[in-house]
Order: structure tokens, then C-alpha cells, then sequence
């Protein structure tokens, strides 16, 4: 298996990739680049599978809106099942405490004194985000190489161990890089990286006074089918220009990917975003036509590929050679045509008399799962994936979906198969929902009366006493009585309340009034509405373009508007590329949004057009500047929007009673 990377020609919107082929003219270092593996045929299943994905020239993942197959110069009809390796590894790692992922890398890296320090903290960043059994061969170089013990991608913390600096006088680049590659050729891997980690800087010419050849070096890498990912960080001003050079060779005759940073700062943040456009790769999947194995011949692919933000970048998959089976098909089809012949009779007879009949059962069936089940299926995937307790899921859910939450319990395990929610497939999401499960069944199957008590009567007694607003009542429960508790009150109908107050009352006397009903009702809708849903901050921390890196810019309030005009919260005066009006930030229901005005705006390299909704580590590109998002919040975690309350007298218990 052989793959290679090529750039885009002076910034275009197409990319071509071509594998396993040597001597292609020199590529401008402008524009995306793509990764794509040769191709499998796999014997047992008659599936062809390969891996393929784009990276934009910052080195963020460029996620594909559609993907195109083409064979022999003809768009593929036959459905494309495509899975992200990160995903398809997760799964397959839990099927098999064996399995290990198709991927290697190659790590070499400069270890002398001087090393920016944040090499080690971005070469872990970029191992967190592919593949933990990943096969890492680990070199180091200074003046002299030295190989370390393989890794796995888990184990990749162990660099950070104790290691001397070797010796920087004129650092030798070259020969670390083959002692790398010797490890890659002899792997077995379908995909192999060499991750290369350096200033550029080379004195491997016999004397020791200049560097090796660079083009002869990329041309072994591109020739034994190793993607080169490479990663620079300024070299001393003496020898920037060679250094450059040293690198440009290398990446133009390799066909790699190379990103060259203007301060050592911006290396965690790129070695992290080029790892995640590893995980992103795309498994691709198709069955191969009869005619394929019947006929054999060797066929031709290749990948077209629309990202998000409008590019199209096509790949040059490689060909696949497949093996004709022997001619005993054609023996077996003239008898096989006898046999149709004579049982044509009996099946026209039988499709007559039993095809209404199944039409009629058919119209019949009912589907497997309701879409009201497939919402609850998504809104606990969702909290699985985001690694909330089952404790706390639960409440969430009942928060939610306070009329339909238990049936999550009564579910069949056929209806977490769906492709949608991959979580469910690994052994900690099934072990999660289980949990939830039974969580769920053990309030259904109490059947004593509910009781408020603790601090969840004691706030709601201040809040009688005392005339507190709703809203703050809310948050106090929020902040003193535990998850499960508070969403138990908020799922209480009128007539379960009503006895619960009364309950209560014994402890808090207030709790019998009639007075005390009507506050606990509307801090019940206040929870169930989003209020006292805890505190939610968010901000963005520059990482790259104009401006001091590690700037914080603060979201104060439910919106503000990013720019330059005087209206603007958060104002960024130094990008001239930003504008007046350039985009707003805001806080809705516990979720950070942001949507382009007058600018534009992407989110992990990919241009948006409307609101999109953030996660915490998201990287937005604002004008020319590059930003992450991050937030924290307290108390709820649920994003979506409250569910509306139905009459009480109409709502199903879902609540434990003690």
C-alpha cells in the first residue's frame, strides 16, 4: 500500500494526489493538500475500501460535504459508506483487544538546546487526536540521531521523560529522517506518516559545511509510500534561507505537506490541528462489481471531493489489480439457467397470489423505532459522547424529555445499530446506557409516595418565605441539591406535588400553604425552561495573526459583535482584514454560537454561512487572525431547547418515589 500528498498548483481550487508515482513537476507550497491510500480489495467480503482526506494549507481539517467515486474515468453509482477513522477505530478497538489501526507514524523531531518548548507539548497534542494503538516509531536528532523505543500513540507521554539535549553544533536532518524510514518501510501498515518536526537546518554533505540533497531524500519517502507531514519552526537567522530551501526540496519532491511557522508559539496549537486531519481521514467503502471478480483487470479510482466551504479537490486514489477467479462460473451459470427456466412458472404463480399479500403486510409494518424514540436515542448518544455520568444523563434527560424519558429503558438493542450513533457501539457507550437503563427502571418500578426534603425543601420554604423570584430559586437548586434530586421535582405533576408540599410541611410549615404550590410550580417551569441552568462562560484565545498570541477575548454577556466599528464588545483594531460588523458571538440555552456579518468566518478551516453552534477547542478564523474557543460551564448541560410543558393532569409519572 503506497500513498503521497501534492499541493495545489499556486493556491487552485483543485488538489491532485497520485499514488506511488515519482517525478511530477515541482508544486507551489500555496493551496490544500489531500491524503489518499491505494486501494483493498478484500477477498472474504468483496469490498474495496481505501482511506482519503484534505488538509488546508494552515493545516486544519477540511471536512468533505460530499464525496464522488470515479472508476475508470466514470462516476460510481454504487453507495459509498464512509467512516472517519477516529470513529471506525474507537469501534473496532473495543470489538478486539487485538486489533490495531492501519496506521504508522514516524516521529523525528530536533532535540538540542534551544528546541522551542512547545514541540513535546504539540507532538502530544497531535497523538491525542488519532488513534491511541497507533504504531509511533520515535527518532530525535541533533548533530547525531537517536531512535527510541516504539510507542504507541497512548504511550506518547513517555517523551516528555528526562532525555539530554544532544549535541546542536550543526544538526544533521537528513540521516535522522532515514533512520525513520527504515522503521516505516519494514512496517506493515496500509498508512504511514513521518511526522517531521524541525527548523530545516542540515549538515550532512560529506565536509559538514551545507546540507544533503533534500530532493533525493523526498523522492525515497515519496517511492516507499510514506505521506510526510512536516511542521517547522523558525531556524536562527544565519541560516533561514537555506533552511528554507532544505524544506521546500523536501516537501516539492515528496509531495507532502508542509507548514512553516512564523513563531514558535503557533507549534501546539498546528501539531494538534494536523493531528485531528489524520482522524478526520475518511474510511471509504464500496462493494466491487461481480464483473471486478469474474473478469479480473486492474481498475482505476479516483475521489472527488467537496468540502464545506465550496472547494472541490479531487484525488488520485491508484489503481487496484484484481485477480480473475477461475472459469467454473460459466459451467455453473448454464446449469443455474435450467433451473431458473423450469422454476419460472411456479414463481410467477406465487408472486400472483402471495405479492398482495405481502404488499398488504407490508403497509402493516410499522417502523422499529418512533421518531419521538429516535430523538430520545440522539439526546442520549449525544450525552454519552460527551462523557456525562449516567447519573447526571438521566437527569438530563428527564429535564428534557420529562414525558418520554423512561422509555429509553424499554428500548430494543437493535435500535442503538443505528450508523448514527457510533458511541453505542463501543463497550463504555453500551456500558453507559445500560446504566442509564436501569437508573431509569428503578424510578419507574418505586412505587412509594415523592418527598421533598433536605435543601431542595429548604430553598423551596426561603423562596415561599421570602418572595424569591423563580428564576433565583432555580439557581439555588442548581448550585445545592444534587442532579438527580432536582430533576425529580422538576418531572412532579400537580397531584404528585401537591403531596410532596404537603409532606413537607411537617418539617417546613410554609410548604402546606396554597401560596407555596404556586411558587413551586413556577420554579418547576424556571427549571425546565432553562433558568437555573448555571454559569456558562466563553471566550477565545488568539493563536495566530495579527496581535499578541494568547490574547483573551471575553464574551461579557448573551451577544456581542466582533469587529472594528465602535458598536462592536469585542473590538479587534490591529486586523485590517476585519470589518466593521464582522460576526456575533452569542449564549442561547447554554450553547456558544457564532454567525458571520460582514466577514468571513470558519471553524476548523471550513467556511460557515449561518449560525453554528461551538464546541470547546474549536479554532474560528476571524479576518486574518485565528482564534479557540473555550468555555465552561456550571449546572446544566443541556443544549436543547425546553420541552414544552403539557396539562398536568395529562402527564405521565417519570419521577422516583421514595
Amino acid at each position: 500500500m503506497t500513498s503521497a500528498v501534492f499541493r495545489t498548483i499556486r493556491g487552485t481550487a483543485v488538489a491532485a494526489v497520485v499514488a506511488g508515482v515519482v517525478g511530477v513537476a515541482p508544486l507551489a507550497l500555496a493551496g490544500p493538500a489531500v491524503i489518499a491510500t491505494r486501494p483493498i480489495l478484500d477477498a472474504e467480503t468483496g469490498d474495496t475500501t481505501f482511506f482519503v482526506g484534505a488538509i488546508s494549507a494552515s493545516g486544519r481539517s477540511l471536512k468533505a460535504s460530499s464525496l464522488d467515486l470515479v472508476v475508470d474515468g466514470q462516476r460510481e453509482t454504487a453507495s459509498l459508506a464512509t467512516q472517519s477513522l477516529a470513529d471506525w477505530a474507537t469501534i473496532a478497538a473495543e470489538a478486539s483487544q487485538t486489533w490495531r489501526p492501519p496506521l504508522t507514524v514516524g516521529l523525528t523531531y530536533l532535540w538540542i538546546e534551544g528546541t522551542p518548548a512547545g514541540v513535546l507539548d504539540g507532538i502530544q497534542g497531535f497523538f491525542r487526536r488519532v488513534p491511541s494503538r497507533t504504531v509511533v516509531y520515535p527518532t530525535i536528532y541533533g548533530r547525531l540521531r537517536q531512535d527510541r523505543a516504539r510507542l504507541t500513540a497512548a504511550e506518547v507521554s513517555r517523551l516528555a521523560e528526562e532525555v539530554p539535549y544532544l549535541e546542536g553544533y550543526r544538526p544533521n536532518l537528513i540521516d535522522a529522517v532515514r533512520l525513520d524510514l527504515q522503521d516505516l518501510v519494514a512496517d506493515a501498515a496500509t498508512l504511514k506518516i513521518l511526522l517531521l518536526v524541525t527548523d530545516g537546518r542540515d549538515f550532512a554533505d560529506p565536509k559538514g559545511d551545507g546540507p544533503g540533497d533534500f530532493a533525493a531524500l523526498g523522492r525515497d519517502i515519496r517511492k516507499a509510500g510514506v505521506t510526510l507531514l512536516v511542521v517547522a519552526f523558525p531556524p536562527p537567522e544565519a541560516d533561514a534561507q537555506q533552511a528554507a530551501a532544505n524544506l521546500r526540496d523536501l516537501q516539492e519532491s515528496s509531495g507532502g505537506f508542509l507548514r512553516t511557522l512564523e513563531q514558535p508559539q503557533e507549534l501546539e496549537n498546528a501539531l494538534e490541528s494536523l493531528g485531528q486531519a489524520v482522524a478526520d481521514l475518511q474510511r471509504v467503502r464500496f462493494p466491487s462489481p461481480l464483473s471486478w471478480r469474474s473478469f479480473g483487470g486492474t481498475h482505476h479510482l479516483s475521489v472527488n471531493l467537496m468540502t464545506g466551504d465550496g472547494q472541490r479537490l479531487t484525488a488520485e486514489v491508484g489503481a487496484l489489480n484484481v485477480d480473475a477467479r477461475r472459469p467454473w462460473w460459466i459451467l455453473g451459470a448454464v446449469g443455474a439457467a435450467a433451473v431458473v427456466a423450469a422454476a419460472i412458472g411456479i414463481s410467477m404463480v406465487s408472486r400472483r397470489s402471495g405479492g398482495a399479500a405481502r404488499r398488504i403486510s407490508s403497509r402493516r409494518e410499522e417502523p422499529a423505532v418512533s421518531e419521538e424514540d429516535e430523538e430520545l436515542l440522539a439526546a442520549a448518544h449525544d450525552l454519552v459522547r460527551r462523557g456525562v455520568s449516567p447519573k447526571r444523563a438521566v437527569a438530563e434527560l428527564l429535564r428534557s424529555h420529562p414525558e418520554g424519558a423512561s422509555a429509553l429503558a424499554h428500548l430494543p438493542s437493535e435500535a442503538t445499530n443505528d450508523l448514527r450513533f457510533p458511541y453505542f457501539k463501543t463497550r463504555l457507550g453500551r456500558m453507559r446506557l445500560q446504566e442509564m437503563k436501569e437508573l431509569l427502571l428503578e424510578r419507574s418500578s418505586d412505587h412509594e409516595r415523592p418527598v421533598l426534603d433536605g435543601a431542595l425543601a429548604s430553598i423551596l420554604a426561603d423562596a415561599v418565605t421570602n418572595q424569591t423570584p423563580p428564576e433565583a430559586a432555580a439557581d439555588a437548586l442548581v448550585g445545592r441539591v444534587p442532579d438527580d434530586d432536582r430533576a425529580a421535582f422538576a418531572g412532579l405533576d400537580l397531584e404528585q406535588l401537591a403531596e410532596a408540599l404537603r409532606a413537607a410541611a411537617a418539617d417546613h410549615p410554609v410548604l402546606g400553604t396554597p401560596r407555596a404550590r404556586g411558587i413551586a410550580v413556577a420554579v418547576q417551569d424556571a427549571l425546565r425552561n432553562g433558568g437555573g441552568s448555571g454559569v456558562a462562560v466563553g471566550w477565545l484565545v488568539r493563536a495566530g495573526g495579527p496581535g499578541v498570541r494568547g490574547e483573551t477575548l471575553r464574551l461579557p454577556g448573551a451577544s456581542a459583535l466582533i469587529g472594528q466599528a465602535p458598536s462592536c464588545v469585542l473590538r479587534i483594531l490591529v486586523d485590517p482584514a476585519v470589518a466593521e460588523e464582522h460576526a456575533e458571538l452569542t449564549l442561547d440555552g447554554g450553547d456558544f454560537a457564532v454567525t458571520p456579518r460582514d466577514g468571513t468566518v470558519t471553524v476548523e478551516g471550513a467556511r460557515i454561512e449561518r449560525r453554528h453552534i461551538l464546541s470547546d477547542g474549536e479554532t474560528i478564523g476571524v479576518g486574518a487572525g485565528l482564534f479557540v474557543f473555550k468555555s465552561v460551564r456550571a449546572g446544566n448541560l443541556s443544549s436543547g431547547s425546553p420541552p414544552v410543558r403539557e396539562p398536568h393532569a395529562a402527564r405521565r409519572p417519570a419521577v422516583p418515589r421514595r
